[in-house]
């Protein structure tokens, strides 16, 4: 057994970094294992965070500190929420006698976990996302720290989209998936079906919420009202705008509902025929928990560019022979009536692969950790 403290995203904060912290670090201490997760005060960023209460269900031996302290006034005033995060994961891998520090995005929390390793003596793992590599490393944004967490990581891990991009840096590097999901809660539930195809639309609606293409959905979805639902799961600074633009350009019925937590997800997707992951629009391809997680589920993913499934392939996931049956082209909905009466009463088929990649995942990530202990 070892003693993992994990410097992260995690919830009420909402993400596929956050999601991913939480999903493997239940299966970590399923494994006999003792996690400690230091993250955000609660409230740092409220409009990006759910309001689900699951605090009182956190599974056992996972450990959630957030810094609690109030920093004094002074010139210039900030809260220096970043310091109090390195004073606190100082603190719990110390109190706790930490065998490795686990860490999530690079900023701050892997660059936090770099300079926790120092400070303590305890080895520490780097891992990244997907955009951070690109809004920081590629960009030219605290390049020096990021590279010297890089050289200094007892282990550094990456997927194999990313690993050109840091391997520069440390010979120390294992390429693993982001992410694959737990099949005992992402597999096909037994939930009426809707009277209409109930699509969805899920994610942070920042003020550039057009990079996600969900304009197009829309645009889509108008050529077929009443015959389709939309159900818009998001928060965010750009939701507001997104509603008028919704509200202006049709008279699609709508459904808004705020983030949820990641145990809900699986009963979220299961309630929905199809979700849109769109990214012909975007800066550049990130992944998303989403399509796997969808796909495990039995439910349709429209997409615009059905080539992204290589991208998710690329990072090691693997999809089963009966991909084509749950992945749909967006011009497919519009030409091939894909959502008819048939389609709703054959149900729904997970096409989770069940090769043991969900297992493999896990072994990896645990065997990666242990690697690193001191």
């Amino acid at each position: 057994m070892a003693k993992i403290v994990c410097i992260s995203k995690y919830p009420p904060i909402e993400g596929g970094v956050a999601a991913r912290t939480f999903w493997l670090a239940k299966a970590l201490v399923d494994g006999g294992h003792e996690v400690h997760i230091v993250t955000d005060r609660l409230g740092a960023a409220n409009e990006y965070s759910h309001s689900e209460q699951y605090g009182t269900s956190e599974p056992a031996n996972i450990f959630v500190h957030r810094p609690q302290g109030e920093i004094p006034w002074h010139i210039p005033n900030r809260s220096h929420s970043d310091i109090e995060l390195l004073d606190l994961a100082i603190q719990i891998v110390r109190d706790v006698g930490a065998d490795v520090i686990d860490t999530g995005y690079l900023v701050p929390y892997g660059i936090i976990g770099f300079l926790a390793s120092r400070a303590t003596g305890v080895p520490f793992i780097l891992r990244h996302g997907g955009s951070d590599i690109q809004k920081f490393l590629k960009a030219d944004i605290l390049r020096g720290l990021i590279v010297e967490a890089f050289r200094k990581a007892s282990l550094a891990i990456s997927d194999s989209n990313s690993l050109g991009a840091i391997e520069n840096y440390t010979e120390r590097v294992i390429v693993l998936p982001p992410y694959v999901p737990d099949p005992s809660f992402f597999c096909p539930l037994s939930i009426p079906k809707n009277n209409h195809p109930l699509l969805a639309l899920i994610g942070k609606a920042n003020y550039y919420w057009r990079h996600k293409g969900w304009h197009r959905a829309v645009e889509t979805l108008r050529q077929f009202q009443p015959d389709f639902q939309l159900l818009v799961v998001s928060q965010g600074t750009g939701l507001g705008d997104f509603k008028r633009y919704v509200m202006d350009k049709s008279n699609i019925e709508v459904q808004w509902r705020p983030f949820v937590h990641p145990l809900s997800m699986p009963s979220l997707l299961n309630k929905v025929e199809g979700i849109f992951v769109l990214t012909d629009d975007a800066p550049f391809p990130a992944f998303s928990n989403l399509l796997p997680e969808a796909l495990s589920c039995g439910t349709t993913v429209i997409v615009d560019s059905p080539g992204i499934i290589h991208f998710y392939e690329k990072t090691g996931i693997k999809f089963g022979s009966n991909l084509s049956k749950q992945l749909l082209a967006m011009n497919q909905l519009v030409s091939d009536g894909f959502f008819t009466v048939d389609y709703l009463e054959r149900g729904r088929r997970s096409i989770a692969v069940n090769d043991g990649s969900y297992g493999r995942y896990i072994n990896n990530n645990e065997n990666a950790l242990l690697s690193a202990c001191k």
